[in-house]
């Protein structure tokens, strides 16, 4: 059962200042995506660069060379927890958008942010015979339920870099 804010997130209709939220997040997406896929291909690079790091942290009483060693593992460190945010964004990114109600909206939100079209790209593939109008309002709709769920969720306050929209 939905209570407390999560209810009132749930029941309220996103600000046009969440919905632009909502839409700088899911132009990260593919950002996002890249960090994670990096961090899951390197991982066991990192995990290794934190072992060999901390033996030869201990074998070697070079003040100068520990504190190299030190500053690897920090580095492999933040790494993992960039990488570890990244997905937890780019999950409820992807389960937003699989909560979008109208599959025409869905698909429009799929094709121009989860799959990286263009605009233009995305209005050719959704057209067949439609008007870029209706196409336009299949978006706005998508981003609107992402949004919403996305408030739901808590997670419109992400620190994203700020980019034009």
């Amino acid at each position: 059962m939905i209570s407390g804010q999560a209810a009132l997130a749930y029941l309220t209709k996103p600000t046009a200042e969440e919905k632009k939220q909502a839409q700088r997040m899911l132009r990260k997406y593919r950002e996002l995506k890249l960090i994670v896929e990096d961090y899951k291909a390197h991982s066991e690079l990192l995990k290794q660069t934190i072992y060999e790091s901390e033996i030869t942290r201990r074998l070697d009483g070079d003040d100068l060379y520990a504190n190299k060693t030190v500053n690897a593992v920090q580095l492999a460190q933040n790494q993992k927890r960039a990488a570890e945010e990244c997905d937890l964004i780019r999950s409820a990114i992807e389960r937003a958008v699989s909560m979008i109600p109208d599959e025409e909206a869905r698909q429009a939100i799929t094709l121009r942010y989860l799959k990286g079209y263009t605009y233009s790209e995305t209005l050719y593939y959704m057209k067949r015979g439609d008007k870029s109008s209706t196409v336009d309002r299949r978006m706005n709709d998508g981003m609107l339920s992402v949004a919403h769920t996305l408030k739901m969720w808590g997670l419109l306050t992400w620190d994203i870099n700020s980019e034009s929209d």
